[in-house]
């Protein structure tokens, strides 16, 4: 069996480390954050450290780039900060620097490692909540107690915790350790999905009808695009294994952002191909997603596909109307701001999307958060222009809860990614509610738009134990 405290610190080094948090506490008069991220020695099975770091209720978070070799994986929290309202991410960002400003911190400065804060956000807090979304506020944020990280071959643990001033650093440290010497990373589970009792949707004729008002208010020259998207819900025998759904992720879509993120019963969770924003060394890098078709069953059916969607105008016409507001919104935050002249196509395991890179240099003081507030809503998960295609989903729709919203990570540096939460899905108990969208514009057809959505499903109904 791997125990991970036997690579990890002594109780006399944490309650040192401790101690002088203890001291920076009593001279502000107030609870600070410390964090102290120590190396690893490499061998620890990180989907296996994921199921190892379940607790009676959820408080666990997972983010991973499988084919960069990237991981994170969060086990309680040592704050946690959540707001609802349409400033919550405001309220959110000066409360986290906050926090920050007064941190006693130990880090290597490499991304990943440290106190690095797992957020999520709503995707449209106009909306009323659905009791679906219960355990998600408009706006949270996560600071794991403990933080484990790969990159490559560089492992590392973070502690992080509040530090009273009156604290006895002796017994934080030994609790510390112990939860620590709970976590055993052999072997894997062997737990399976269960059976699938019924599955409610819309039928084709329902969402017909619903890209046919969108495509009413683009010929009338309301709207140039709108997403428009559907929900499955998945009733089963037991409670679903998220731990299996996103081994299964990994596995099978090792190019997509994995994530999940736990909070009291509930579970968000996908495989997104979208990339947001991502901060290295003050460097901003995105992708623009929009247009999508199947992927064929040999190489010659492939290339055709691929050439249908490249020279479709409709799909190029939904792509491009993704790419200028994005860019354009992005001047201001950036220099060197640039993008592919020519749109690329991506390919993933079941579908293949229009692609175009973004990068450009933050100005300084521009941080992540900031870039995120400025995209979001993008035009991909929502449409042209934005005021009246989120009109138009909040009237057709209603909560769509973090589905299409920005989930990711950040650290004490500004730096970070974050990644746009499609391709997801809900879980509690025995339920799933699964998400999906296609862009609208002038030439859409419901029927085709139906079979995109379909496809799309497709990750996470596999993921969950639905055969294709």
């Amino acid at each position: 069996m791997t125990k991970v405290i036997s690579m990890g610190p002594s109780e006399d080094s944490l309650a040192d480390f401790l101690a002088r948090g203890r001291k920076q506490a009593r001279l502000l008069n107030k609870p600070i954050l410390i964090s102290q991220s120590l190396p690893l020695d490499d061998g620890i099975n990180f989907s296996a450290l994921f199921t190892a770091c379940k607790q009676t209720v959820g408080d666990r978070t997972f983010w991973s780039r499988p084919d960069k070799d990237f991981w994170l994986i969060g086990k309680g929290n040592a704050t946690k900060l959540t707001y609802n309202g349409s400033g919550s991410m405001n309220e959110m960002a000066d409360e986290h620097h906050s926090l920050l400003q007064s941190a006693q911190i130990e880090a290597p400065g490499i991304p990943g490692v440290g106190p690095v804060a797992l957020v999520g956000f709503r995707y449209d807090t106009e909306t009323p909540r659905d009791s679906d979304w219960q355990d998600f506020p408009d706006t949270m944020l996560v600071i794991p107690r403990f933080l484990f990280s790969r990159s490559g071959k560089s492992m590392w643990l973070t502690i992080n915790t509040m530090a009273e001033p009156e604290i006895d650093t002796t017994i934080q440290a030994k609790r510390l350790i112990s939860e620590l010497q709970t976590l055993d990373t052999d072997p894997l589970t062997k737990d399976e999905q269960p059976l699938i009792k019924c599955i409610n949707q819309d039928s084709v004729e329902q969402f017909t009808e619903y890209v046919q008002s969108a495509l009413e208010e683009i010929e009338q020259g309301l709207l140039t695009k709108v997403v428009a998207a559907r929900r499955k819900i998945l009733y089963a025998e037991r409670p679903f294994s998220l731990d299996k759904a996103l081994r299964n992720l990994c596995q099978r879509y090792p190019d997509c952002t994995v994530f999940a993120i736990e909070n009291g019963e509930s579970s968000f969770f996908g495989a997104t191909p979208e990339s947001l924003a991502h901060v290295n060394e003050a460097k901003l890098s995105l992708t623009c997603l929009a247009g999508s078709t199947a992927r064929g069953s040999n190489r010659e059916e492939d290339y055709k596909l691929e050439r249908q969607l490249f020279e479709s105008p409709k799909e190029r016409l939904e792509h491009t109307s993704v790419v200028a507001p994005v860019t354009e919104s992005l001047k201001d935050l950036c220099r060197d701001l640039q993008w592919d002249r020519e749109i690329q196509v991506l390919k993933l395991r079941n579908v293949q999307h229009l692609l175009t890179s973004v990068t450009g240099s933050l100005h300084s003081g521009n941080s992540i958060l900031d870039v995120v507030k400025r995209l979001h809503p993008t035009p991909a998960v929502a449409g042209v222009p934005t005021d009246r295609a989120m009109d138009f989903i909040r009237k057709n729709e209603g909560d769509r809860g973090w589905y299409a919203s920005p989930v990711g990570w950040l650290d004490h540096t500004k730096e970070g990614e974050f990644a746009v939460g499609i391709r997801s899905g809900l879980l509690f108990g025995k339920q799933a509610i699964l998400y999906a969208g296609a862009g609208i514009v002038k030439g859409s057809d419901p029927e085709d738009e139906f079979r995109e959505t379909e496809l799309k499903f497709q990750p996470i109904m596999t993921a969950l134990g639905v055969s294709e």
